[in-house]
Order: C-alpha cells, then sequence, then structure tokens
C-alpha cells in the first residue's frame, strides 16, 4: 500500500479535520499473486479518538468515483456499525490500558462513537452538494 494524493478527495476530507478526524488517502497497486490478478484498492484511513480515549479507526474504499463511492461506503459504515459487537471487542480488556473499566462506560463510549460518524457523513454530505 502507498499513499497516494487525490485532490477532489482531499478537499472534501479537509472538512473532516475540522471535526478532529485525520485522515490517509492509500492505494494497493494491482498486483499478481501466484498467477492471480488482483484489482487495485483505493480508500482511506480515518482516525479519531472517542470520549473514552480510543484511538478510533475505519477505512472507507472509493473507486474511480472518489467522491460519490467514498460517501456511499461512508454511510454505509454508519449504517452498519454495531454498538453491540464494538463494546463485545473491549469487555476483555477492561481496565487494562486505559480501557473504562465499566460496561456502561464502553457502551456509552460506542454510541458516541457512531455519532462521531454520523456527524462526519452529515458534514460531508453538506460539503458535496456545493462540488
Amino acid at each position: 500500500m502507498e499513499r497516494i494524493r487525490n485532490k477532489e478527495l482531499e478537499c472534501l476530507l479537509d472538512n473532516a479535520n475540522e471535526l478532529d478526524w485525520s485522515y490517509v488517502i492509500y492505494q494497493e497497486p494491482k498486483k499478481t499473486y501466484d498467477g492471480c490478478y488482483c484489482n487495485e484498492r483505493n480508500y482511506v484511513e480515518l482516525e479519531k479518538y472517542s470520549p473514552a480515549g480510543e484511538d478510533f479507526s475505519m477505512i472507507i474504499d472509493f473507486d474511480d468515483n472518489p467522491i460519490d463511492s467514498f460517501m456511499e461506503n461512508l454511510k454505509e459504515y454508519a449504517n452498519d456499525f454495531d454498538i453491540d459487537e464494538h463494546v463485545e471487542m473491549w469487555i476483555p480488556e477492561r481496565g487494562k490500558g486505559g480501557c473504562p473499566r465499566s460496561i456502561s462506560e464502553l457502551l456509552e463510549d460506542a454510541e458516541a462513537i457512531i455519532d462521531m460518524i454520523v456527524e462526519l457523513y452529515e458534514t460531508l454530505n453538506l460539503k458535496v452538494s456545493k462540488f
């Protein structure tokens, strides 16, 4: 994978910085493995700290129509985010390395994360309509 530049997408994602999201745009080039052809993959990795201090990150793919496909995939990510699954992932780590001890705090944090994702989508969606 390598970092790439996509001015159109960068222009949109600069608005994510205003919401304390950081981002990097990547491309996995086309490769062949044992005669198998793999398609190129373009994606954005977005990161932001949750209220409880989780270094939350998500990967959103995009294609030749970067803005529309990115926005569609971001919306799908928000719709598919499973709060229960997210909390369950952290239960074994409670009280370790800064992870909250309380399941209720983990739940509150997961709910805040989905709110962060929705806020990001809504903010970027408003900007898309101005492109």
